[in-house]
């Protein structure tokens, strides 16, 4: 039985499908198919129902599984454990972002902390928080900045500010004309991020609390794709402040009622004496700091 067998095993359970399995982890679906039937003669047992299109766990393979993880999660634990061994600030440090923090808060900054510590390589992924915790729990990640509370016992969280939401309309729109606490958002069509992002709940939270019934008509994975839709007139949003440097063309208005974001990092608890994550997150406070200054 080899580390590598867990893995694909576990990625094959995570996407239901070998195919998707082998896409994910870069290699052809045959090679991956064989690692699992010689880890099922390893381990003495069918692990997979094999279906048209899927597959899922027989009773052997639930077994094998929470098992397959556990081994998977202490064996990236170590390896960072002994990487916090060395003398200095250097080596990988994988990080996790979600995509409505990453271009605005993060990316226009890590030229500066490249320069304070050139022999951090630094791994950068992008997705929603959903599955930025599970890569983080798994030992993919070293540290994840995310919105806040996450409520998960293993983790330590920490806040890095607190943002606000605001109106983005086109320039020109009736809204603008309107005092920000007379605001009538009812009717209004609405352009949201996907289902799976936190900051979704968020907009449709703030709709909520303004009393505003408002009809979603186009939904994205990215703010870059609904500003140029809010600029030609297709609808409005609602965005954290810091990512509107991007929403040329669009007004950006305060909501009727006023509502903010948490935004800070977690990390494992096993994780405290990791030298170069400590002195990003030290660097990252002070990014933080500069960003939810009223002028920045």
């Amino acid at each position: 039985m080899e580390l590598q067998q867990l893995r694909y095993f576990c990625s094959v359970v995570r996407y239901g499908s070998f195919t998707k399995a082998a896409e994910q982890e870069g290699i052809a679906q045959p090679t991956l198919s064989l690692q699992i039937r010689r880890l099922e003669k390893s381990v003495g047992s069918t692990l997979f129902v094999r279906l048209a299109r899927s597959v899922r766990l027989t009773h052997a393979g639930e077994i094998f599984y929470s098992h397959a993880k556990e081994i998977l999660s202490r064996s990236k634990v170590a390896e960072s454990q002994v990487r916090q061994l060395e003398d200095g600030i250097r080596g990988p440090l994988r990080i996790g972002v979600i995509p409505t923090v990453l271009p605005y808060l993060l990316a226009p900054h890590l030229p500066e902390f490249s320069t304070l510590y050139p022999e951090v390589d630094m791994i950068l992924t992008e997705d929603i928080t959903t599955n930025l915790v599970d890569k983080l729990h798994a030992g993919d990640l070293d540290v994840i900045i995310v919105s806040l509370p996450l409520r998960q016992p293993d983790l330590v969280c920490s806040e890095l500010l607190r943002e606000p939401l605001v109106l983005v309309a086109p320039k020109g729109h009736t809204l603008c004309q309107a005092q920000p606490a007379k605001l009538d958002l009812s009717g209004e069509r609405l352009l949201l991020l996907k289902e799976g992002h936190c900051f979704r709940d968020d907009m449709l939270i703030a709709c909520k609390r303004g009393s505003a019934e408002m009809a979603p008509v186009f939904e994205s994975d990215h703010f870059g794709s609904i500003f140029p839709l809010v600029a030609s007139g297709a609808g409005i949003t609602i965005a954290p402040r810091m990512a509107v440097i991007q929403a040329d063309g669009c007004a950006v208005m305060p909501l009727p009622k006023e509502q903010s974001r948490r935004i800070g990092y977690a990390r494992l608890k096993s994780s405290a004496k990791f030298k170069t994550l400590t002195a990003f997150t030290k660097w990252l406070r002070t990014v933080a700091e500069s960003v939810a200054k009223p002028d920045a």
